[in-house]
């Protein structure tokens, strides 16, 4: 595998929104930090966690008038919730100081820290605004039992996808989370980039390789690529591409 950023190698100004599972955190800190030699701006549709560790440079969580204007680096913003653990969604207004930055990272979908997920009808919350949006998918599921363990929102999921609970989770599953009109891309705007996350072997890099295989070609031809990924040791490969 190569430098996970160079699958990625985002040209001009981007608003880049993150959904599904196993790694969207993860992987919009990443990207901030690859471009923080630009302006850029990290928020989200939903909530994220407040990071542990300071990986901005600026921040705002109530007063957003002086947002984008500060200089180059990473901008985070959201209102923090009750217990200080979290961000919200800032007020929609800051979609006026979009203009501002060089790329925009979203993360707008959750999943309760679980591997998979069922969407409701108004998930993921995609910005009409985004330029890309990138899908995550983590392999290391394979092989887990569909559960409330392994799956946020049980029933949805398996309506989306039609599997039952208790079934072992396979590549056609995930496969059919990819691919279902109810599952991953039902909201996308922009190009659409499929990660395929926590890739860490040879034969975790063959069950990417035979997901690819199994999604329809009207599918494949709404993506952009295909990169099979590890966010924590920053590396991917380009499984497919347009």
């Amino acid at each position: 595998m190569e430098k996970l950023i160079d699958c990625f190698a985002f040209q001009g100004r981007q608003i880049v929104s993150l959904i599904g599972s196993g790694g969207k955190t993860s992987m919009m800190w990443y990207l901030a930090d690859c471009y923080r030699q630009e302006k850029v701006l990290v928020s989200t549709t939903t909530k994220i966690g407040y990071p542990t560790h300071r990986l901005f440079d600026y921040f705002y969580s109530d007063d957003f008038s002086r947002l984008g204007k500060d200089d180059q680096g990473i901008t985070l913003a959201g209102i923090i919730t009750a217990d200080g653990h979290k961000l919200s969604a800032p007020p929609a207004s800051v979609q006026q100081s979009f203009s501002r930055f060089d790329k925009i990272f979203l993360e707008a979908d959750g999943s309760k820290q679980l591997p998979l997920k069922g969407w409701e009808t108004f998930e993921p919350v995609v910005t009409p605004e985004t330029t890309v949006t990138i899908g995550m998918i983590p392999i290391s599921v394979l092989g887990k039992t569909i559960d409330q363990t392994t799956v946020h929102r049980l029933p949805l999921f398996i309506r989306a996808t039609g599997v039952e609970q208790g079934e072992i989770i396979q590549e056609e599953t995930l496969a059919e989370v990819i691919s279902s009109p109810k599952g991953l891309w039902a909201k996308s705007q922009g190009q659409r980039i499929l990660c395929i996350n926590q890739v860490e072997s040879a034969e975790q890099l063959k069950q990417a390789e035979k997901i690819l295989s199994l999604l329809p070609y009207m599918l494949l031809k709404r993506l952009s690529k295909v990169i099979a990924c590890n966010v924590q040791s920053k590396e991917g490969v380009i499984l497919w591409e347009k």
